[in-house]
């Protein structure tokens, strides 16, 4: 899935670009019943910018990004997006400017792939806008970037998972939203695979301005990729900032719990996290002998 992008200076009609839109959230507070997951949790999203939420297994990344995306209704706190908070908003008016590849997401029994990339446009349509050549043309966009083509005609359950997650992304791609919001892209992706997700999202930000937020849980590619990294502990944003000023030995072992040292990724210079772990100690004893 190799892709190169060309910026974006006009809309088909000849107007100008829409440009960023912005997204924070003011004090949010989120939970599932009586517990509450997330804490009073103040951050601006970086407009135009990729974010990255990191995190230990439970931390709250996920929950957080649910209630960005106006899934969750907070237990305190609001989320803003274009300086107005979304619960003012009409659901159809959020899904036109903000877009979420959620965790494990379903698709209807026998839907094809083309079928469900169109989704995608539902947020453009209305009462008396009905399907259109701009939306035929914006699903075909969508199927070329995620190297989908050759698998329209397939259902979706007949796939394997990485290729599923194309097609998600590629619905995404078709909604065409000024904010991506995608928990753990990269699921179910081998390394290449992987890699080929965050460069399309990359490519996406550089040459349309589209603001990504995501949730990953491998380090060094939130690293690699993020321009802003926002690391999570205990239902709290812990640091956040650009990755060479946020990463660490003391945070990724307050996050985490992890013994690790930081050194540059010999291809961007990136931090790259190196796990220590009982047999990363050269010249010391194992526990075990102790």
């Amino acid at each position: 899935m190799t892709t190169i992008l060309e910026p974006v200076t006009a809309e088909p009609d000849g107007t100008a670009a829409p440009g960023v839109v912005s997204l924070a959230a003011r004090g949010l507070s989120l939970g599932y019943d009586d517990r509450t997951v997330v804490h009073e949790v103040d951050l601006e999203v970086p407009p135009g910018k990729v974010t990255a939420i990191v995190g230990a297994n439970g931390c709250g990344k996920s929950t957080l990004l649910r209630g960005l995306a106006r899934v969750l209704k907070p237990v305190a706190g609001h989320v803003e997006l274009g300086g107005t908070d979304v619960r003012r908003m009409r659901p159809k008016d959020v899904a036109a400017v903000l877009g979420l590849l959620p965790q494990q997401p379903l698709a209807p029994e026998g839907i094809t792939v083309a079928d469900l990339v169109g989704r995608g446009r539902h947020p453009h349509q209305g009462a008396f806008r009905r399907w259109s050549a701009a939306d035929s043309e914006a699903v075909v966009r969508a199927l070329a970037l995620t190297d989908l083509h050759d698998l329209t005609g397939r259902r979706v359950e007949e796939l394997s998972g990485g290729q599923r997650q194309r097609v998600w992304i590629a619905m995404m791609l078709a909604q065409d939203p000024r904010i991506m919001l995608l928990d753990e892209p990269t699921t179910y992706l081998d390394i290449a695979h992987q890699v080929d997700v965050l460069d399309l999202l990359h490519e996406l930000n550089q040459a349309r301005g589209t603001t990504v937020v995501m949730v990953l849980h491998e380090l060094n590619l939130a690293a690699r990729y993020a321009d802003h990294l926002v690391v999570m502990c205990e239902g709290r944003v812990l640091r956040e900032g650009a990755p060479g000023e946020v990463l660490d030995a003391d945070c990724v072992r307050e996050a985490f719990g992890l013994d690790a040292r930081i050194v540059p990724d010999p291809v961007t210079g990136s931090p790259m996290v190196v796990p220590l772990g009982r047999h990363g100690r050269r010249g010391e004893d194992s526990p075990v002998d102790r």
